[in-house]
């Protein structure tokens, strides 16, 4: 295309989504031109295909995760303002625009390669999963003393979250070193003896993400950033499976 060619051609699509006035004046040189016409009939007809492709998705529900993050925002702009709320309001945008790109919103999360957290929580399951004589430091029996413990090493307060929703009972948990300073881990099981971990690390000064999803061999992970804390659940489960799980651990840690 030379750049007369590329000139002549901005020029119609400008005229093509101007004024009612422009358009008149674009069909009226297409009458007398079969080329433009051409070129006219082509784009109605790539028109046409966008719109088959993502109309659908535009019908679908706003993906949960998505509410979660516009309702934390909501709730913490009552309390403080600045740019802690809008970085809330740009990763609920992203999470839109990575679902739309996709073709699907509906529940699917955002995918993106591992972090050093996703890593972490990777290898911390593949370790402590497999052990049948001590699978936890502490076990579940000894909660009041298991949630301090795991809050005093973290630093923070932290309680494990009640699964039981989902079918998965808490074992124990355990300390573990991490980047930024002793991270936790807490590991459950269902009734079929699948286990899963939550991996809880420091994450200071990190900006907030809502969760992703992450995959090594069969292993799968949800994943995210809040309050200064990096969060993974990680199991062999099936998305669908681990996706339900990881949003009911979310909700409960992150109060969505």
């Amino acid at each position: 295309m030379t750049e007369r060619d590329h000139i002549e051609s901005a020029a119609q699509m400008r005229l093509r989504h101007g004024s009612p006035a422009e358009q008149a004046e674009l069909a009226a040189r297409a009458a007398q031109d079969p080329a433009l016409r051409n070129d006219l009939a082509a784009w109605d007809r790539q028109d046409a295909a966008l719109r088959a492709l993502y109309d659908p998705v535009a019908q679908e529900p706003v993906p949960a995760a998505l509410q979660a993050v516009l309702r934390r925002a909501e709730r913490r702009a009552e309390r403080r303002s600045g740019l802690p709320v809008w970085s809330q309001l740009v990763a609920a945008c992203l999470l839109l625009a990575v679902g739309a790109t996709g073709g699907a919103l509906g529940a699917r999360w955002a995918e993106r390669a591992e972090t050093p957290l996703a890593m972490a929580a990777f290898r911390a399951f593949a370790t402590y999963s497999v052990e049948t004589v001590h699978p936890v430091e502490v076990a579940a029996t000894q909660e009041p003393h298991l949630s301090t413990w795991l809050s005093n090493r973290l630093g923070r307060q932290i309680a494990p979250p009640d699964l039981s929703r989902s079918g998965f009972s808490l074992m124990g948990g355990r300390v573990l070193p991490g980047v930024n300073g002793p991270a936790v881990l807490m590991m459950y099981r269902d009734a079929q003896g699948r286990r899963l971990t939550l991996y809880v690390a420091p994450e200071p000064g990190r900006a907030e993400q809502p969760p992703e999803f992450a995959q090594r061999d069969t292993a799968r992970s949800y994943w995210w950033f809040d309050d200064s804390l990096g969060c993974a659940v990680v199991g062999d489960l099936t998305r669908e499976v681990l996706h339900g799980v990881a949003m009911e651990a979310y909700r409960q840690i992150t109060g969505a």
